[in-house]
């Protein structure tokens, strides 16, 4: 009942804008913007003097703008001397370089406060509309990727409507329970950016690992972004409260200018294919030999056979699987406005076609955003809404009753079968061994799995929010917001019938989940600003108050009674399930910013806030943090001059909490489940804790901004430190007290690292210009003590292969890895040696493996960077994009299956007919080499082995040790290379068209790295919390490029 009014009150304000605003249109005022040598001047920023209408200059320096009769214009840019000029029609503005350069653009700060960049003592990146759009992804968080230091963007998998996941200057909490992602803010809103998994992975198998799950951002429609700041430092988010702890991404949507009604209407089509995909073994076929050397051929789908004759097909299956992806993206919006308000309509649909056949992903929007004036009152609205449908795949094989996963199928097909072969006239599937493999030990054929099998999902969403501005003085003012955001998700599995699949599905399942999320927040907040002589002062008091709300429904059940209907009402009573569970949680802070500056010259900020969480036992529930930051211009100082344009040393430290995960205090039953008439309940796995304290970050960050030459050439540097303490984490400790994980406060996290942006106009002439910027950045994280007993954190849905996506605490890797390896040989006290020789067990021929999950990796890059260019010559610009990485562990577990299936080329190794074990005797030390030749025969202990045999064995020993697989990734990727031609100059006579242009973009295009497998950038179970799974490359489906061609109209 709550939410229907929150919607009836959001309409009814956005209705009375509309109709405000359609009465009193202004004119639309268009124009040209150059340097005094004639250069044209992109991102100018174009302010309609004494209203909060703004814009700013395409890439050709071109703007237009909705104003009144008799209004003027502000043209203010960097390393420019801001002017002021009477608004007309048709207007060339030419901007002088300013002697001394200040610094004056703005920035979007916490709570939406709009701040000059020079005032910051913190690191903030904005990025505007135009270079969002330069590689759009309908993902906004990829569009980010080598554009932002300190930010680093792992996309999940290449599959259609797959997420992304985000992380600012490293992790900082530990358990997989715990995100460290930025907190997502649009409009003022904060908007909820989970990976929601719904279903049992107990039953019916669904992980993060083993289908594509969307991150929530996806809801939003890229077209409809005006600007995004990446705060990445605690001073910078602090005002945010506990949920802002590892960094805050604000997003501002379009608005409406005043003037009469604009439209925008573009449309694209894609093209998209799998970039990359694993290479296999085309000279032998299915096949295992056994211990006396007797191949067998039957119910095996390892490729440890025979030679393929030279007159057999040979089938490319994983070649022949993929298709070419396909994209269609429109979108539409009308904007306009009067002297008094604004507004802001668009409209999206975005259709796009996986390169697995039958994947999908299909997304539809709607936003209007208001602005109406009366007097004193600014009231603000805006409400969207939006549609997405997946249509997915099961990729790997999952805890229980799913199968294997058409991926991990696909990568493990015998050659000499043609995979499209997967159907019987009847409708069942055909089998490779029917009849003589057990169901519920074969495998389904990848094709059955995408045309039977169904794994849908549906989000809607809306979000909406209402503000109100009263200027009680020209000193102070007061502005309430209340925001709403709630989506609901449902989930759709379907096993058919005759899957290989544990017996007790094979008669097919069915399962049905409901996901629903609600928040609502209101906020007052009041602001005083006043001047005293050559001191500028600011003062902002606040509260807020959350409401977080989730409900979680699964309904599923197995075993139709009547063949060929898919429903619940076919399915035995016995055998129906139904859990559902729900979780509330509220959070109320007051805060405060108070500010002084001294003559441009010296900025000084402190804040404060207290919140109050449920999620903390009553006694520990109220935690206050602060952080103060500070700039020093010290060009203010200096004599004028061409080579040190502006100059600023900035500081900051700040001290941010963060809450538990709901119901973290105590230890709960799990929700009830419904087994027919049984109602039953059983204890959760996690041991709560009445004790909890919250996390508690502590970090500063020292930088400095200079601009040289009269702002041509830019740079930024930041160096920061934190230490997040009190971890609350649920590690694994031991079972005897009856639960899997205990919760508590145990350990630290701790970042550092550095971050370098330059930025610079190569070429600046009138028909031509270059613009680029260089950034690098590079983080180094690693855990504190923790109590004993805790080894490691690993995330349940990170483990694949021989390896473990794990935290290592007591000084180890914040993105480590564990796993299986070989044992080295001994010094004289005892201890492995780091690069000695490896120990052969004389027990077994082979490596002596250590399964004691040692460290064996840190998938940490040792720094990212980018380079991004853009070229304009007359009509044409051209945008390209390099993302650049060095260092940092991959586990290639694609590589891993291969090689334990026979297929990899590694394994074409002397033709198979001989392999070498070389080393040092784990029980003497001695020397120890070994040749095994497939025709010869060898005593293993008390049993005589074939030598064929022996060598199907080395390369599952090999499969076993870790580092076989792992591999320091460095790569440069071209992540976008775009063109544009802007055909306004031929439509001056026009009245109807005022602008077009046409643009053709390139992703993924190229990529030079030494990793060997598919695409190192990948994140096998993605949204996972802590460690999360970057750096984990397992059976995923291939990562894509694309080619998109565009068409851009203005009305």
């Amino acid at each position: 009942m709550r939410k229907w009014k929150l919607f009836r009150l959001i309409m009814l304000v956005l209705l009375g804008m509309i109709a405000n605003n359609l009465v009193a249109q202004g004119i639309p005022i268009s124009g040209t913007v150059l340097s005094d040598d004639g250069v044209p001047l992109a991102g100018v920023t174009v302010t309609v003097t004494g209203t909060t209408r703004a814009t700013v200059t395409d890439s050709k320096g071109k703007f237009t703008i909705n104003a009144n009769a008799g209004a003027t214009l502000e043209f203010s840019y960097i390393g420019y001397s801001t002017q002021t000029i009477a608004a007309s029609t048709g207007m060339e503005v030419r901007l002088s370089k300013g002697e001394s350069v200040q610094m004056a653009d703005v920035v979007v700060t916490a709570l939406g406060i709009k701040k000059e960049r020079k005032a910051l003592g913190y690191s903030v990146t904005d990025l505007n509309a135009a270079e969002l759009m330069k590689n759009k992804n309908t993902n906004v968080i990829n569009s980010l990727a080598g554009k932002v230091p300190g930010v680093n963007v792992t996309q999940f998998s290449g599959s259609a409507g797959a997420g992304a996941s985000i992380t600012i200057r490293g992790g900082n909490s530990t358990s997989e329970g715990r995100q460290n992602q930025p907190l997502f803010v649009i409009d003022g809103i904060i908007y909820d950016n989970s990976t929601t998994v719904t279903g049992n992975t107990g039953t019916d198998g669904l992980s993060r690992s083993n289908t594509t799950y969307s991150n929530r951002i996806m809801d939003i429609n890229p077209e409809d972004v005006e600007t995004l700041s990446v705060l990445k430092g605690s001073a910078a988010a602090a005002l945010y409260g506990a949920r802002a702890a590892d960094g805050v991404v604000i997003i501002t949507t379009k608005k409406g200018s005043e003037g009469r009604v604009t439209v925008n209407v573009n449309s694209k089509i894609s093209t998209s294919w799998a970039n990359k995909l694993p290479e296999v073994q085309t000279v032998f076929g299915p096949g295992v030999y056994s211990s006396n050397g007797v191949l067998n051929t039957a119910n095996t789908y390892s490729s440890w056979g025979a030679k393929i004759p030279s007159d057999s097909t040979i089938y490319d299956n994983i070649g022949n699987f993929f298709q070419h992806g396909l994209v269609y993206d429109n979108n539409v919006n009308v904007s306009g406005g009067s002297k008094n308000g604004s507004f802001y309509l668009s409209a999206s649909n975005f259709n796009q076609t996986g390169i697995v056949p039958g994947t999908g992903y299909k997304k539809t929007t709607f936003r209007f955003n208001g602005e109406q004036k009366y007097g004193r009152l600014t009231l603000n609205a805006n409400v969207a809404y939006s549609n997405a449908n997946i249509d997915r795949t099961l990729t790997t094989a999952g805890l229980y009753g799913s199968g294997v996963g058409s991926m991990q199928s696909l990568y493990s097909w015998p050659l000499t079968y043609d995979i499209k072969n997967y159907i019987n006239p009847d409708g069942t599937q055909h089998r490779i061994y029917a009849g003589t493999l057990p169901l519920e030990s074969d495998r389904d054929n990848p094709y059955w799995i995408i045309n039977q099998d169904n794994l849908t999902s549906q989000t809607r969403r809306f979000t909406g929010g209402i503000s109100a501005n009263f200027k009680l003085a020209d000193w102070w003012d007061i502005t309430g917001r209340l925001g709403y955001d709630q989506y609901a998700t449902n989930d759709y599995t379907f096993i058919a019938p005759g899957s290989a699949v544990a017996p007790l599905y094979q008669n097919g399942r069915l399962s049905k989940d409901l996901y629903d999320y609600t928040y609502i927040t209101t906020t007052v907040m009041s602001n005083f600003h006043k001047t005293f002589g050559v001191f500028d002062t600011h003062l902002m008091l606040g509260t807020t108050s959350e409401d977080t709300k989730t409900s979680s429904q699964n309904h599923w059940g197995y075993g139709f009674t009547i063949p060929g209907t898919i429903s619940f009402n076919n399915i035995p009573t016995a055998n129906k399930f139904f859990t559902d569970g729900t979780t509330t949680k509220r959070l109320v802070g007051v805060y405060g910013e108070a500010g002084v500056s001294y003559k441009d010259l010296v900025y000084l900020t402190a804040t404060g806030r207290n919140d109050w969480s449920s999620t903390l036992p009553v006694e520990n529930w109220s935690y206050f943090y602060p952080s103060v930051s500070g700039s020093f211009v010290f060009t203010q100082l200096l004599p004028r001059n061409k080579i040190l344009s502006f100059g600023k040393v900035r500081a900051s430290w700040a001290r941010v909490g963060k809450d538990a995960n709901v119901y973290a205090t105590n230890t709960y039953v799990n929700p009830s489940i419904t087994i027919g008439s049984f109602i039953g309940v059983g204890n959760q796995w996690a041991a709560g804790n009445p004790y909890l304290i919250p996390e508690i970050q502590n970090s500063w960050e020292v930088g400095g901004e200079f601009r040289f030459l009269n702002g041509r050439i830019g740079l930024d540097y930041t160096y920061y430190h934190s230490e997040t303490q009190n971890q609350i984490g649920q590690p694994r400790l031991a079972q005897s007290g009856g639960f899997i994980f205990s919760t508590l406060n145990s350990g630290s996290v701790l970042n550092r690292g550095m971050e370098i942006a330059l930025s610079g106009k190569a070429i600046a002439q009138r028909d031509l210009s270059w613009d680029v910027i260089l950034n690098f950045s590079y983080n180094q994280g690693r855990l504190g003590a923790f109590i004993p007993g805790v080894a490691y954190f690993y995330p349940t849905d990170a483990q694949f292969g021989t390896v473990k996506a794990a935290s290592i605490p007591n000084g180890g890797y914040f993105l480590g890895m564990t796993g299986q390896s070989y044992f080295r040989e001994l010094d004289s006290k005892g201890a492995e040696i780091p690069n000695g020789r490896y120990q052969v067990d004389p027990t077994t021929g082979f490596y002596k493996i250590n399964a004691n999950n040692p460290v064996v990796g840190n998938r940490e890059p040792d720094f990212i960077g980018g380079i991004n260019n853009t070229l304009r010559y007359k009509m044409f610009s051209l945008s390209f994009l390099f993302d650049i990485r060095k260092g940092g562990d991959v586990f290639n577990g694609t590589e891993y299956a291969l090689v334990v299936n026979g297929l990899s080329k590694q394994t074409l190794l002397n033709d198979r007919q001989s392999v070498t074990v070389s080393g040092v005797n784990s029980v003497t030390g001695a020397d120890f080499t070994q040749t095994y030749n497939a025709n010869q025969s060898y005593t293993v202990g008390s049993t005589t082995v074939s030598g064929y045999d022996m060598i199907q064995r080395y390369w599952t020993n090999y499969a076993a040790n870790s580092y076989n697989f792992i591999t320091s990734v460095n790569w440069v990727k071209l992540r976008s290379l775009s063109l544009t031609y802007d055909f306004s100059g031929i439509l001056k006579n026009q009245k109807i068209i005022k602008g077009i242009s046409a643009t053709a973009i390139g992703t993924n295009l190229f990529t030079w790295t030494n990793y060997k497998g598919m695409d190192p950038e990948v994140s096998a179970a993605g949204g996972t919390g802590g460690s999360g799974s970057t750096g984990i490359d397992y059976l995923g489906v291939p990562a894509v490029a694309s080619f998109t061609f565009g068409i851009n109209l203005k009305f």
